[in-house]
């Protein structure tokens, strides 16, 4: 996966562990939520000055927010990123009771 892709991918879940919305997290950048957008699908790349601010919004080091080791985590991490997730989200929350509940009767 490309650089731009691993980290709009990143972008968008530390945005959703934090309960922002695009809309919420733009505003924050001073940018519009399509230009957000297009960061998280891996079209654009951040500037440097919204880099800046973005690892601000979502306290992360920039080092944190390049660390696309994430994907290779062990189970015990995977698990505890999926409860900080859903922890404060009551709408992902559902979806992944629903998905549960869809999975154990297949």
């Amino acid at each position: 996966m490309s650089i731009k892709k691993n980290l709009g991918a990143r972008i968008r879940n530390i945005r959703l562990m934090n309960s922002l919305t695009q809309e919420m997290l733009a505003e924050k950048l001073n940018i519009s939520a399509k230009s957000l957008s297009q960061i998280e699908c891996g079209n654009n790349f951040v500037s440097a000055e919204t880099l800046e601010i973005l690892c601000r919004a979502l306290k992360i080091s920039p080092k944190a927010l390049f660390d696309f080791d994430y994907i290779e985590a062990n189970q015990i991490d995977l698990v505890e990123d999926i409860v900080n997730r859903i922890k404060n989200n009551p709408i992902l929350l559902k979806t992944v009771h629903k998905i549960t509940l869809a999975l154990d009767e297949s």
